[in-house]
């Protein structure tokens, strides 16, 4: 057999570069489709898959973790989405955050025809058309945010949304609570137009798990037209703690032709 030329050698490592560097350029780290839409059932099964999820981390997806907005869901390690029991109401958005060491990223599952868990209870109370007490109409629909710690610039960066479908027109949002008007002050902001909520800088866990805000409507001189409703933005805990050498350098021997141990 012949030997290998240098020039030979230089060919083949230069096409096996060229093939990897192909297949960086075809993968996308984070979720292959980032917004769904899902009627709602009548009721959504235990442990009936929902939809699939296809999330890569372009390294093998070693060590994948899901987590869901919701208690009542859960996604299994083929990126199935299923519940937990079977239950008819969920609310009309659902988040799930899947992270590896490598990458991580966010799906919004958007229930179609889902109702605002917070007054369904309202279609129990039949009787409420003759009582004499006035019925409460919510129409602000909040779900739980979820933000990894530690993320890096651009900041601002928004971070989740809340519906008002019959805000009068001219009316703004409100956020109010720890983390916005209270201390630790400014970390979160909503467009008072749009409802968009943002982050302004990254966020420990170990300092501070959860943030317990508000939100409401507001007319053009301030006065409250509805809420406040509960907003709860939960700080998702990433692996901080680096290794440390104690002593150094490290040197360390390799004999000629050693076999390869796996």
């Amino acid at each position: 057999m012949q030997p290998t030329t240098p020039l030979v050698l230089c060919v083949l490592l230069s096409q096996v570069l060229l093939l990897t560097s192909a297949e960086d350029l075809d993968c996308t780290p984070g979720f292959q489709q980032k917004l769904f839409h899902i009627n709602q059932p009548a009721e959504f099964i235990e442990d009936q898959a929902i939809l699939n999820l296809t999330f890569s981390d372009c390294k093998g997806n070693d060590k994948l973790h899901y987590e869901v907005s919701s208690p009542y869901f859960k996604v299994n390690n083929d990126g199935s989405l299923v519940a937990l029991r079977n239950i008819t109401a969920v609310g009309k958005t659902l988040f799930v955050h899947a992270r590896t060491p490598h990458a991580e990223d966010m799906a919004e599952l958007v229930i179609v025809g889902g109702k605002d868990i917070r007054g369904s209870l309202q279609d129990i109370f039949k009787f409420e058309r003759t009582s004499p007490v006035p019925r409460q109409k919510r129409s602000i629909v909040v779900s739980p945010i979820l933000i990894p710690e530690n993320q890096r610039q651009p900041f601002p960066r928004d971070v989740g949304k809340v519906v008002d479908s019959d805000r009068p027109e001219g009316s703004k949002f409100r956020l109010t609570g720890k983390g916005v008007d209270q201390e630790p002050k400014g970390i979160f902001r909503i467009n008072e137009n749009t409802g968009s909520v943002s982050v302004t800088r990254n966020l420990d866990r170990e300092t501070i798990a959860t943030y317990q805000l508000l939100v409401e409507t507001i007319d053009v001189n301030g006065r409250t037209l509805e809420g406040p409703v509960p907003l709860e933005v939960i700080v998702i805990d990433q692996n901080d703690n680096r290794p440390i050498f104690r002593e150094g350098p490290y040197i360390g021997h390799v004999m000629e032709g050693s076999p390869t141990v796996l």
